[in-house]
């Protein structure tokens, strides 16, 4: 794992280099005009914004839409109504929109410039191009259709891209990235090193990301163009791809005293474990899965009554529904960063703050390997060996830092291989693909981007329909689902004629009952 984020330099270079604005005009401003820097002085605000390293954001984009969409967590703050399929407009710009088109596309383009007359700068250019794949992936899976080719470029009114030619042109990124990688450059390089927060400089495992996200993305769009799903998934695999933990990119989460923001939200007191999270941890396997404890804690009312146990929240609660009390159902004082709490029901003055901020790990690759296994894609591997490695790698991410003391593993083996979770030779497509991606979901936690995306590509698991919508366009009493996120009203307003045409994500227009291009509809 890489060295803690240093806050304060982050923080005060991106907003030197890039500006505190979400306006549209700034968002689009020319980059011609910046004068050139090191790219090492680009890189940390990309890769802090790229995951949501900040709890501000964080809350408002992964917690408050995405982690609740795929049924990780549930609100209980009777301020928050986004787990009813309300939408903010506010929320969705801070905690999506602006740190993709205001920092992680902006910068790069920054660098991408600075390259074409530095040849020293090429080495960073290529890694950056990685990042910024992931910032535009992410933004195309959750809002379909968006600015792309013209976006943080100086124009006024950026157009909207298709999905399809922005996946297509990503996956073209990851490749050229990677080969300019692997095949060295003829000019002396700069390296970022230390500027580098997830992987300090280390080339090979950045062409090892760039090749496993190729693979990520070459599944992503696998129900809707077999064919370039598996020419490119194939190409990914016949090269170097993650092969052990040590590959995760991710960035250490020592921030001052704040720490994960998954975690320092949990300490605002407005959302739990899910009820279909607790029933997954608790009825796939012969045993509870050991990952529960590592991030959940047991509820304070069932240690008062001397009955520890975990317990969930239903999604799409109305306030005169949340559970009370609310110390009825489990926050995140698991092993990972409350390790008195579940061990010794010691209620923590004080948390282990330092953990890691994950934008890809090792154990997603695994289940991608297992999926490419049952498609037949040449290069993937044993497909029960990837897909028990996958969990065995989650199991180790789960516990990363924690005492070895505190926690047992007895039952990893028997999770594995029991019940539910027990692979199966025979079984058909469907059930195989069930098992692979219910597993993975479990283990993408808490990256609830990825996490939304593949319960919507799979249709897996099953999540339960939320109580109640305040979408009138999404029927919950017939079994759907919120499907993807509206344009931002910024956009809606400054850049009306390309965010309102009905013409968008496959002539559906915008709104969150409409499906975007990958999405095949294997769920409602």
């Amino acid at each position: 794992m890489k060295q803690s984020i240093s806050t304060l330099f982050i923080i005060a270079a991106g907003y030197m280099l890039a500006g505190c604005t979400g306006s549209f005009d700034e968002m689009n401003r020319n980059p011609n005009a910046v004068t050139d820097v090191n790219p090492a002085l680009l890189l940390p605000k990309m890769q802090y914004e790229v995951i949501n390293s900040n709890a501000y954001e964080y809350q408002r984009g992964e917690n408050l839409f995405a982690n609740q969409y795929c049924q990780w967590v549930a609100n209980i703050a009777s301020y928050f109504n986004s787990d009813r399929y309300e939408y903010n407009s506010e929320w969705v710009t801070t905690g999506y929109w602006s740190p993709y088109y205001t920092y992680v596309l902006k910068q790069f383009l920054d660098i991408r410039r600075m390259a074409e007359t530095h040849p020293e700068y090429e080495e960073m250019y290529h890694i950056a191009r990685i990042v910024a794949v992931i910032g535009a992936a992410r933004t195309t899976d959750l809002f379909g259709d968006v600015p792309y080719s013209e976006a943080s470029r100086g124009i006024d009114k950026s157009k909207y891209d298709a999905q399809k030619d922005i996946y297509y042109d990503i996956l073209k990124e990851l490749k050229e990235a990677t080969e300019a990688l692997s095949a060295g450059f003829n000019v002396a390089q700069l390296k970022y090193g230390a500027s580098d927060f997830f992987y300090n400089g280390d080339v090979d495992k950045w062409i090892r990301l760039g090749n496993s996200l190729r693979l990520r993305y070459a599944l992503r769009i696998v129900f809707i163009d077999p064919g370039k799903a598996k020419e490119e998934g194939e190409a990914a695999l016949s090269r170097p791809v993650m092969t052990d933990t040590d590959h995760n990119a991710c960035m250490i989460t020592s921030i001052g005293d704040e720490g994960h923001p998954l975690f320092v939200i949990s300490n605002w007191n407005e959302f739990r474990m899910s009820a279909t999270l607790e029933n997954a941890y608790k009825t796939l396997s012969t045993v509870p899965d050991p990952r529960m404890e590592c991030y959940w804690g047991v509820t304070e009312a069932s240690v008062t009554a001397g009955m520890p146990a975990f317990k969930g929240v239903t999604n799409g609660l109305p306030a005169d529904r949340f559970p009370s009390p609310n110390t009825a159902s489990s926050t995140c004082w698991g092993l990972l960063w409350a390790p008195t709490w579940n061990t010794h029901h010691v209620k923590p003055s004080t948390f282990k703050v330092e953990s890691p901020l994950y934008a890809m790990c090792y154990s997603e690759v695994c289940f991608l390997k297992a999926e490419a296994g049952i498609r037949g894609w040449a290069g993937a591997g044993n497909v029960q060996q990837n897909y028990e490695n996958g969990i065995r790698a989650s199991f180790t991410e789960a516990r990363w830092g924690v005492d070895p003391s505190l926690y047992s593993t007895a039952n990893d083996e028997t999770y594995i291989a029991t019940s539910h979770v027990r692979w199966d030779e025979g079984a058909d497509f469907e059930t195989k693909l069930g098992k692979i991606a219910t597993q993975k979901w479990i283990a993408l936690f808490p990256n609830g981007t990825e996490g939304w995306a593949e319960v919507r590509r799979t249709g897996y698991p099953k999540l339960t329909p939320v109580a109640r919508s305040e979408d009138i366009s999404i029927n919950v009493a017939n079994g759907e689902f919120i499907k993807k996120l509206r344009y931002v009203d910024n956009e809606r307003e400054i850049n009306r004629e390309n965010a309102t045409s009905p013409n968008l994500n496959s002539d559906q227009g915008d709104g969150q009952n409409v499906r975007v291009w990958w999405d095949t509809g294997r769920y409602k």
